[in-house]
């Protein structure tokens, strides 16, 4: 083997040209570059830190996994180590590894001790564990490609396929949750559990699933055009892909930095140190390089209730578990917590406290809070809006914010296609003031009224309907046209659809058949054939569009 070297400073290495869109702050610590921490390997991979920082990562070629410690020390934790390859820490400190060897999941202790967890899949053996990622329930979700190792005595190929499978929490069964992929490889999910995330090695693409309480998964969703090896998550809920250096992604799929490592193609990426704001990334030319950055490892949140909000139904959760043992509450000291419900989570919960969590189905968001010019900005995806007429910006007057102001005559906002909407389920919901009956607050292009309010009575109605002939108008008993400002929202989940007022379901029903959505883009303010009658007169604010059914 090569002579292993090893830079003495871990948590203040300061380097690299990264580039990033004008939209926001780097998630790179200013002045920071990437700096080479430990070279002379041969294939490095799976790095994962423990909840003090310390950092393991794998050297697969020569069976070893490798500990860097938060005060730079380099030391091997376990040699042979079954030609291991991912890696991942659970709450109680052991260190779970996809062991290519013999195509195992392994538990290892804080002592080295090995336990074979998972060794094959219903009789057969599996192709080659790759990459995992731990729940917050415990549960344990890995990515079984084929790569064909030299060191393999076995036949061929004994599953059907590439397949991506599920270990209950308890660990008594394994369940294959895709069949559709042709070779999942990076695999992680977001901290409180709701989605996953995977990459087709293969197709070159990676994909978005919502986790059910079962653990299966469904709403498969295209995240964005490009594949991984493995992958991370930050605190803002930022995707971090590797192969070609490191990519960044905001949670909509919008491309918001590029990290150039020169030891490319890069493997696999962690936070880990004291503070959790050192990235540490892994690639084929045999070394682990470090990046001091602005942000820190995803953590789970005091979100409790999974509203994406931080509330007084999220104090009530922690109250109700105070001094216990409840992992769901349990997120402080991040990233493990420390087995009891106490002051340190609820110091976390109030610094939280009035805030929104990343929503990863928020895929468009217009915020309406600009104050001149003719551009409303997306601040969740690629789909900014522009006004038409000449609407008055109300930094003042919003809701939440500022406002636009419609004339009634001819002022509206556009917007182009938004791609990720073209599927089931969806949300929509928008703050306004004042209208008239029959006056429209958004519409799609070449399509129905989303939200608008009925000509005879002012009452929240929907003309989306579904395909089957039985689709019909929907229409609440809510007036929205009193002068008062109201939520208003639409909520669709593949069968119901459903009208809300100030976060009330007021008017319900079923439809067949989907959604018929034109390949348009919207209107707020009018219809879709901006008809005289149908421009809204008052105040329109923070309109949102979600990929998910969302519970009002």
């Amino acid at each position: 083997m090569n002579t292993i070297w090893c830079g003495a400073a871990v948590l203040t290495v300061v380097v690299a040209a990264a580039t990033f869109g004008a939209e926001g702050a780097s998630v790179v610590a200013e002045g920071a570059e990437l700096g080479t921490l430990c070279s002379g390997f041969v294939f490095t991979e799976g790095p994962a830190a423990d909840a003090e920082g310390n950092v393991f990562f794998t050297d697969q070629p020569n069976n070893r996994i490798w500990k860097l410690s938060v005060d730079g020390k380099l030391s091997v934790f376990l040699s042979p180590c079954g030609r291991s390859n991912g890696l991942f820490f659970d709450r109680q400190g052991n260190l779970w590894a996809c062991a290519d060897e013999n195509n195992e999941l392994w538990r290892i202790d804080p002592q080295g001790n090995i336990t074979v967890v998972v060794k094959d899949y219903k009789g057969k053996k599996l192709n080659g564990p790759n990459d995992l990622w731990i729940a917050p329930n415990g549960g344990i979700y890995f990515t079984d490609p084929l790569y064909q190792r030299a060191y393999w005595t076995r036949g061929s190929m004994e599953q059907d396929g590439q397949h991506v499978y599920y270990l209950t929490a308890d660990r008594k069964d394994l369940i294959r949750v895709t069949n559709d992929l042709v070779q999942p490889n990076g695999i992680i999910g977001t901290p409180d559990g709701n989605y996953l995330y995977v990459a087709d090695a293969e197709a070159w693409q990676t994909y978005r699933y919502k986790v059910n309480p079962d653990g299966s998964l469904s709403e498969k969703k295209l995240f964005c055009g490009i594949g991984s090896d493995g992958m991370t998550i930050d605190a803002e809920g930022n995707l971090y892909l590797t192969y070609s250096g490191v990519t960044v992604f905001n949670a909509q799929g919008r491309l918001i930095e590029s990290i150039p490592v020169p030891g490319s193609p890069t493997t696999n990426v962690t936070f880990g140190g004291k503070d959790r704001k050192t990235l540490f990334v892994t690639s084929q030319g045999g070394a682990l390089y470090g990046l001091r950055m602005r942000v820190e490892g995803a953590s789970i949140t005091p979100d409790f209730n999974h509203d994406y909000k931080v509330d007084i139904q999220d104090l009530l959760e922690l109250i109700q578990s105070w001094g216990q043992t409840n992992p769901t509450v349990d997120i402080a000291p991040p990233p493990f917590g420390d087995g009891v419900a106490d002051k340190k989570d609820l110091e976390v919960l109030m610094s939280y406290w009035g805030k929104e969590i990343v929503d990863p189905a928020l895929i468009a968001h217009w915020r309406l809070d600009e104050t001149e010019g003719v551009v409303a900005h997306d601040s969740a995806g690629h789909n900014d809006a522009t006004a038409i007429g000449v609407p008055l910006w109300q930094p003042e007057g919003g809701m939440v914010g500022g406002a636009l102001e419609l004339d009634g005559v001819d002022d509206c906002v556009t917007t182009n296609v938004i791609p990720r909407l073209l599927g089931s389920p969806f949300s929509v919901f928008a703050w306004i003031r004042g209208g008239a009956p029959g006056q429209v607050a958004i519409s799609q292009k070449d399509g129905a009224n989303w939200l608008g309010a009925d000509p005879a009575s002012g009452f929240l109605e929907t003309g989306l309907r579904g395909t089957s002939r039985n689709g019909c108008t929907l229409c609440s008993e809510t007036i929205i046209t009193d002068g008062d400002w109201h939520r208003v929202g639409l909520v669709w989940d593949g069968t119901n659809r459903s009208l809300c007022v100030d976060d009330v379901a007021v008017a319900e029903d079923t439809q067949t058949g989907g959604f018929a959505y034109s390949s348009w883009g919207l209107n707020l303010g009018c219809d879709a054939d901006y008809s005289p009658a149908t421009f809204w007169v008052g105040l329109v604010d923070d309109v949102r569009i979600y990929d998910r059914a969302v519970t009002p």
